[in-house]
């Protein structure tokens, strides 16, 4: 880069396309030179990296993983590498996301080391409950800007006073809709109070019905000339808002930015994630490689409703000869869903019913709710101070499918915790999962035929360039994303899935029973009709179910107790006071209202082998004044070979992810057993346990419900 200037030490230089880039990591400056000296150069590497490094949720578990679909794969050794490959071939920045990335066992440690061995400015953005000021002055110096993804959820105050006071620089993101304008104002000037550097401003992408209209569009727009901190606006807004652009026209997805998921695939950003849009990003060399040869396929549009590209862009400005900004990149967060299936159209429609009348879609909820849940013995949001659930707003979407009750929403917890507990006590059945998603969603629905000749009408007509069709016997099983494949089909911003949704299903069905959920992400071609070929074989199957109390501290050996004490004498293991398995399970619906009753949280289990994730970790000393803590070391060896001598259990994956925590998955068709060896195990080496446990292939025991739903 001969003949062009050299910048104070500090800067880093970054060639663009015609371009070149000198990017400060401490202050977040960048200067960008565009003559005829720069004309020849092109990039090297994507300037930016989101690293979804995991996808634990602390809301819910510190070590469990959210979305089975994509299991966390990275450690802090592995990671590290990765970044300091990118850093070494141009990179400036990475903004770690998830999940919870502070909840990656490990990330301080890395946060250390890629601050050590590379340049990269690292951000991450987080839902600050695991914020502590001892944990900010460790990281201090390493951390660019903390972005706060602030929700309804109030606890973002407690963040945002720690981030403050320990001085470390942090922003907002914030999504926004038509009906968040209303109170945006004050929401800006307290945030400015609390002292956040900026706020971004995100537009909702896979949710038509959140989209701004044109009357919102123009509304904050003059929110936002009126601001009283620096606001950003996500470029997935297109041109819709009028306000200044510094350069216009295409987001960079896939190009100025990649985003790295958890399980070690490279995408052109978060909401790129149909099935089977990824790329190898195991190393450095693979994310480049990809990035070099597949950017045709990275500039797509996402499949998502309200991508920026698949909207009239802001146009262009003239790109002058220098440019000056100051900016750090961040990340951002999911996706909520609650099936409520239940025996009849008319117990679903009456369970609606309910509902309906005091419904306001994204708003806390209302007095009538509140009371609705608390006369059927639900603990509505906010009744407890020692729970998550203050701050809960109403679903975005809330609807009745044949005998299926959807609610969809987003959230950084379970937002239809009582909901789902509702459903149970009307005679229902809630699916497991879906408690926060950052995966698209699709509908599976079965339709039942009269032959096997008219099931293959139905699929032959019911395929399309969205939809796919699988015919078992005289059923059809089709599927249908809540959101475009293509950037040909979308939605209009006024409209919701649900609706849509309940009119496509009804008119495939043409009045033929049929049976509806949701799962994520879309199944591909294969996973089904590997599903399908075994659907003849008889499946071992056992009902058993997991309730957790373990996010109501301090109470919840209390809580445990009495809830144990009202069932009388079941079958229970009894791992701590936060988790408790009952194998088997005679009554679940009474089980289940009994437990939501009394604080806790199901997750129904159907298959006789289940899968266990369990986290043996350490908890470390707190400094004391003028001393740094020794760190405890968990003697991760003698772990592993302890674990390995369980009987009964296959161990697929043991993860040491760092000194003092050890991670270790497997199978198993006694849980009761290795639950209770691997709390010795705990025990033995004085560390804290916690437990994951889920169904071996949930999609075959989703389709098999759906047609055993039809057949009935």
């Amino acid at each position: 880069m001969e003949g062009l200037p050299i910048f104070p030490p500090g800067f880093r230089a970054h060639p663009l396309d015609g371009a070149l880039l000198y990017f400060h990591p401490l202050s977040g400056t960048h200067v960008r030179l565009a003559t005829a000296a720069t004309g020849a150069l092109r990039r090297t590497a994507p300037r930016v990296v989101m690293f979804g490094i995991t996808n634990a949720c602390n809301l819910r578990c510190a070590f469990c993983s959210r979305d089975a679909s994509r299991p966390s794969r990275w450690t802090a050794e592995t990671a590290a590498q990765v970044l300091r490959g990118l850093s070494e071939a141009g990179t400036l920045e990475v903004a770690y996301g998830g999940g919870e990335p502070l909840a990656f066992a490990g990330f301080d440690d890395l946060v250390a080391r890629v601050a050590q061995t590379t340049q990269l400015a690292q951000h991450v953005t987080t839902n600050g409950t695991l914020l502590t000021g001892a944990r900010l002055r460790q990281l201090q110096g390493a951390l660019g800007i903390v972005r706060l993804s602030v929700y309804s959820d109030p606890r973002w105050r407690r963040a945002a006073e720690v981030l403050s006071a320990n001085g470390q620089r942090w922003g907002v993101n914030l999504l926004v809709d038509d009906g968040a304008l209303d109170t945006l104002p004050a929401l800006l000037s307290e945030f400015a109070a609390f002292g956040a550097r900026d706020v971004s401003i995100l537009t909702y992408v896979g949710e038509p019905g959140r989209r701004l209209s044109t009357a919102g569009a123009g509304r904050l727009a003059a929110i936002l000339k009126g601001a009283p901190l620096p606001a950003r606006l996500s470029v997935c807004a297109g041109g819709l808002v009028p306000v200044p652009r510094l350069f216009g026209g295409d987001c960079g997805a896939g190009l100025d930015f990649v985003s790295i998921t958890p399980d070690q695939r490279l995408l052109a950003c978060s909401f790129s994630d149909a099935p089977g849009a990824s790329l190898p990003a195991t190393t450095a060399a693979q994310v480049l490689s990809g990035w070099r040869t597949h950017q045709a396929w990275l500039s797509r549009p996402s499949p998502r409703a309200g991508c920026g590209r698949a909207l009239p862009m802001a146009a262009p400005n003239p790109t002058p000869p220098l440019t000056v900004w100051q900016s750090f990149s961040g990340n951002n967060s999911g996706e909520c869903v609650m099936v409520a299936r239940f025996e009849s159209v008319a117990k679903a429609e009456a369970y609606l019913a309910k509902l309906l009348p005091g419904w306001e879609p994204g708003a806390p909820w209302t007095e009538a709710w509140q009371q609705l849940v608390r006369e059927h013995g639900i603990a509505a949001p906010g009744d407890d101070a020692e729970a998550w659930d203050d701050g809960v707003e109403m679903p975005d979407e809330l609807g009745a499918i044949g005998g299926s009750v959807i609610a969809l929403g987003y959230a950084v917890d379970d937002a239809f915790h009582a909901l789902r507990g509702l459903a149970w006590k009307d005679d229902g059945w809630v699916a497991p999962g879906g408690v926060h998603t950052h995966m698209p969603l699709c509908a599976l629905i079965a339709i039942a035929t009269k032959s096997a000749q008219d099931a293959r009408a139905v699929a032959q007509a019911a395929r399309s360039n969205r939809r796919r069709c699988w015919v078992h016997g005289v059923q059809v099983l089709v599927s249908v994303p809540l959101g475009p494949r293509e950037s040909s089909w979308r939605l209009a911003a006024t409209e919701r899935r649900l609706p849509k949704l309940r009119s496509e299903v009804e008119a495939l069905a043409s009045g033929q029973p049929f049976a509806v959920e949701i799962t994520t992400p879309e199944p591909t071609e294969d996973a089904v009709v590997q599903v399908m070929k075994r659907l003849g074989a008889d499946v071992p199957t056992r009902g058993r179910m997991v309730v957790r109390f373990w996010d109501m501290q301090p109470a919840r050996a209390h809580r445990t107790d009495t809830f144990l004490r009202a069932l009388g004498d079941p079958p229970v293991t009894r791992v701590d006071d936060s988790f408790l398995l009952f194998d088997p399970v005679n009554r679940p619906k009474r089980l289940a209202r009994l437990a939501y009753r009394h604080g806790g949280r199901i997750r129904v289990l159907s298959g006789h082998e289940v899968e266990v994730t369990a986290s043996i970790w350490l908890d470390q000393p707190a400094p004391t004044r003028g001393k740094k803590a020794v760190k405890r070391q968990l003697a991760a060896g003698e772990v592993e070979r302890a674990a390995r001598a369980i009987g009964g259990y296959a161990i697929t994956k043991i993860e040491p992810y760092r000194a003092d925590t050890t991670r270790i998955t497997g199978r198993t068709s006694d849980p009761a057993s290795m639950l209770q060896s691997l709390s010795s195990i705990a025990r033995q080496h004085q560390a804290n346990l916690s437990i994951h446990v889920s169904d071996v292939d949930e999609l075959s025991w989703t389709i098999r419900r759906l047609l055993a739903a039809t057949r009935a």
